[in-house]
């Protein structure tokens, strides 16, 4: 069933509290591409090191780091949900999922399989590297039912591969308008044989009750194309529960903040 969402207006800068949330940068070690990373958190208002939180990994698109994600302000959404007792407070990680030494925007590959692997490589720097990171230098709750992942584009494509093949270690899985590469595709002249295939796109029987997952889509995206409804089509096929939501918009920040929105929502118990 394809849900029809009319755009919420709540996260609008105006309902900010007047404590905002807090930023930090951090650089951790990689050994994936033997490089320190860069990575943007969020701390809640009102952040204390005596409490734990959970924790959701954001991921950008393809031409995106881990600053992409700030356009859509999502301090402001996640406190006005929180706010409005919508949400439960929570550590918001911005990653950048380009997992290669040379990790800045690509001018010459950006739709080159080299670059697309970069992608595929962030489900070992996260799980080996960043992840630990968060958890011996931030007071996050460990556990994959305080542990989400979300992304846009070429990140929901991303985080549908690890979360969906890790549910293990993500109770909660976030894919707006995710881009091709999990089933079989030819686009940009680029053509793979899908990461996860028909029968992979699926959650496992021991996590297919207890796992959200979501998918965003705008009605008017000319560049994912129809993709995230047969990611949609194959879940469902496979009887896989999940959620998927059309939204106005095409491929920008009016479909993704909205999705960001309906995700906070949803997770740890919102």
């Amino acid at each position: 069933m394809i849900t029809i969402y009319d755009m919420p207006s709540g996260y609008n800068e105006a309902f900010l509290p007047e404590a905002s949330a807090q930023w930090r940068e951090i650089r951790y070690f990689s050994n994936v591409s033997g490089t320190y990373r860069r990575a943007n958190v969020i701390l809640p208002e009102g952040y204390d090191t005596e409490k734990r939180y959970p924790v959701l990994y954001l991921l950008h698109g393809i031409g995106g780091d881990q600053n992409e994600w700030k356009v859509a302000k999502p301090e402001v959404i996640s406190a006005n949900l929180v706010q409005e007792k919508k949400a439960a407070e929570m550590i918001i990680v911005l990653v950048n999922a380009r997992v290669r030494r040379e990790d800045q925007v690509p001018k010459a590959d950006m739709f080159t399989i080299e670059h697309f692997r970069a992608f595929d490589a962030f489900r070992e720097d996260l799980t080996q590297c960043l992840m630990p990171y968060m958890e011996t230098y931030f007071p996050v709750s460990k556990g994959r039912e305080h542990t989400a992942l979300a992304g846009l584009s070429m990140g929901g494509r991303t985080a549908l591969y690890i979360g969906l093949t890790m549910t293990d270690l993500f109770g909660y899985i976030g894919a707006f308008s995710p881009a091709f590469g999990l089933l079989p595709y030819t686009n940009n002249g680029v053509t793979e044989e899908g990461l996860l295939g028909e029968s992979g796109l699926c959650l496992p029987k021991e996590h297919a009750e207890d796992t959200l997952v979501m998918i965003v889509h705008g009605t008017s995206d000319v560049v994912v194309r129809d993709e995230p409804v047969r990611y949609h089509e194959a879940l469902e096929r496979n009887g896989s529960k999940h959620v998927f939501y059309l939204v106005e918009g095409g491929h920008d920040f009016t479909v993704w903040s909205n999705a960001l929105y309906l995700f906070l929502g949803s997770v740890f118990g919102g």
